[in-house]
């Protein structure tokens, strides 16, 4: 995101996506061992300051995605634990090292309630509907602090190249992130980006190259184009995060993001049906 009338230029470099993030992150928690549903015991482990978040908020997201599928009808939704940055995890982190535990995710709430969630490979999972963790009052926690990890929306329609990125499914990424980071967000901070963003859809504000979503990529990049068609556009790309003008309602949903990696640091991703766990 580049430059808005009205607020300070020391502001404005990435001024959307740090406000959504620090709307998301609210709260802490020290950990307990805690009973599952099925009666068997989940140990919550202990870490100041982890990741996490509110499961109403996180059903904010779910609802939102289940409002807007038709921007991307066959993609599933997942959450992906990556570094603030928005960064994939090294294999350490995910699968622990040197005495440090697997990085792990729980839905933990009142009266002992846990349900564990199982991470893929790449730290993707799934957020079930679960009543009993609406009751419970449930938050999602990770097992690592949250200055090492971050939960984002994970949104990809199967049939892509490891290089695209199709445009439907980063608007729904955004508006998934954008519902969630307002239910935990304070009203007045909400109203503050509302006026920023000229409204209360956020992802539509992000429409030229001025105001741009930063979508994050799973390697560093070289370049990215915006493929509709025979129309195409060069995107700003810098290290892993590409500026993406997903309220130009001028680019289909079915749009291509082609993304150019650097050498040796284009990754691969399973289908979005192995993916999930």
């Amino acid at each position: 995101m580049r430059r808005m009338r009205g607020i300070p230029a020391s502001l404005l470099p990435g001024l959307l996506p740090g406000l959504l993030m620090g709307l998301a992150l609210c709260g802490a928690a020290t950990g307990a061992a805690a009973q599952d549903r099925d009666g068997g015991t989940v140990q919550v482990k202990a870490a100041r300051d982890p990741e996490m978040h509110s499961y109403r908020a996180i059903s904010a997201g779910l609802d939102t995605f289940d409002a807007k599928h038709a921007l991307a009808p066959d993609a599933p939704l997942l959450f992906q634990a990556r570094t603030r940055a928005g960064k994939p995890l090294d294999a350490a982190l995910l699968a622990g090292h040197a005495g440090s535990d697997p990085l792990g995710a729980v839905l933990a709430g009142d009266d002992g309630y846990a349900l564990r969630l199982a991470l893929d490979a790449e730290g993707r999972f799934q957020v079930p509907r679960s009543q009993p963790a609406w009751d419970a009052n449930a938050e999602l926690r990770l097992s690592k602090k949250r200055s090492a990890v971050r939960v984002w929306p994970s949104v990809r329609s199967p049939g892509l190249l490891d290089n695209q990125r199709r445009l439907g499914d980063i608007r729904l990424e955004c508006q998934v992130f954008v519902a969630i980071a307002k239910k935990e967000a304070p009203l007045h901070i909400v109203l503050l980006g509302n006026a920023i963003m000229l409204g209360s859809d956020w992802c539509a504000f992000m429409k030229n190259s001025d105001n741009a979503w930063d979508a994050t990529t799973p390697g560093m990049l070289r370049g990215a184009t915006l493929r509709d068609g025979q129309r195409s556009l060069a995107l700003r790309a810098k290290d892993t995060r590409v500026e993406v003008p997903i309220g130009d309602t001028s680019w289909s949903n079915d749009a291509i993001v082609e993304l150019a990696f650097a050498p040796s640091d284009a990754p691969s991703h399973p289908s979005p049906k192995d993916a999930a766990p």
